[in-house]
């Protein structure tokens, strides 16, 4: 038989053990709470460092927004729905992580492309820099065979004039005087040949240099551009002279640099001719320097070849100068 001290007994037994449930509930969802604000509290520090480093600053700026609005959403959220939040609340946040260092890593990579740019070009100088010392060299040889031809020219004025002197003497036979004369008009025969090689030097350095001025890359609003003049075929032709291949090494560098971009070709003449033929001639021109290049290996679909006649000269048509200038095929890296 129980007593009415075993069912307080029980009571209060019973009492207890709810209690203790109803606490360990609690503390239960205390923790949890705490653990979700510790992680909010995570994240957010995590977004602060995220906006704060320098090398990030300019990026993602649209996704570092939409990751701002998410966090700060999450301090009115509850339950699992807070749950939910807060793991795309991470999501947007490695989302903008991941654009920043993609569009830092694109402008780092511009930068080294600029770079290599600079690097070309120069490179492109200093080429033609050793090739005009070479230039000067040629024309302190031709200086030489210069005042080796004044030498021929007075050793023949002294011969005629010995000839002369005896001749007015009359101590020569005229035997003796039709042979000093003979030497005298073959010493002038030495003298002019010696001239005219002297100025086909002088052409062959005024050509040269002409080379080097249209091999000089030059930076435009379309690209950078390289220019060969009118040495590079034959009059009125499309055939371009066997020399201008030999030298064709520099063009074949100068485009190796860029590899990544596309290629455009354009042919120009003077203003002689009708615009009919003068549009034919710089297309045909056009497309004998695009065969040559897909030739020596670069890709065709890179480069396209346009003729674009007398329209868009450089220099006035009015002077023999000047048309030499127009009559030329740019190659353009476009940007």
């Amino acid at each position: 038989m129980r007593s009415p001290n075993d069912d307080k007994l029980k009571y209060l037994n019973n009492s207890i053990t709810r209690f203790l449930l109803v606490s360990m509930l609690l503390i239960s969802q205390l923790s949890l709470a705490a653990k979700k604000n510790l992680e909010l509290e995570a994240l957010r520090i995590e977004f602060d460092n995220f906006i704060t480093e320098a090398k990030y600053k300019p990026f993602a700026r649209v996704e570092k927004s939409a990751a701002k609005a998410s966090i700060e959403s999450l301090y009115n959220q509850r339950g699992k729905v807070k749950e939910h939040a807060v793991y795309m609340a991470r999501h947007a946040l490695i989302k903008a992580q991941m654009v920043a260092e993609s569009e830092y890593l694109d402008q780092q990579l511009l930068a080294e492309d600029q770079i290599m740019a600079t690097l070309n070009i120069e490179i492109l100088k200093t080429e033609a820099a050793v090739a005009r010392m070479d230039a000067d060299r040629a024309q302190l040889q031709l200086s030489l065979q210069a005042e080796e031809v004044e030498r021929e020219r007075l050793e023949k004025q002294r011969a005629l004039e010995l000839a002369s002197q005896i001749a007015n003497q009359a101590e020569m036979t005229q035997a003796e005087l039709d042979a000093a004369n003979a030497y005298g008009e073959a010493q002038k025969k030495v003298a002019d040949l010696a001239k005219q090689e002297a100025d086909l030097a002088f052409e062959e350095i005024d050509a040269l240099r002409r080379q080097l001025e249209t091999l000089a890359a030059r930076e435009t609003a379309d690209g950078l551009v390289m220019t060969l003049g009118d040495f590079v075929f034959d009059s009125a032709s499309a055939n371009i002279k066997q020399t201008a291949v030999d030298n064709f090494t520099k063009v074949l560098d100068f485009i190796d640099g860029y590899p990544g971009r596309n290629i455009r070709i354009e042919g120009h003449t003077d203003s002689s001719g009708s615009d009919s033929f003068n549009l034919n001639l710089s297309q045909k021109r056009a497309d004998a320097v695009k065969t040559l290049l897909v030739d020596y290996g670069v890709d065709e679909k890179r480069i396209k070849a346009s003729g674009m006649g007398e329209s868009l000269p450089v220099a006035d048509n009015n002077t023999e100068a000047g048309k030499a200038k127009n009559r030329r095929v740019d190659i353009i890296i476009l940007n």
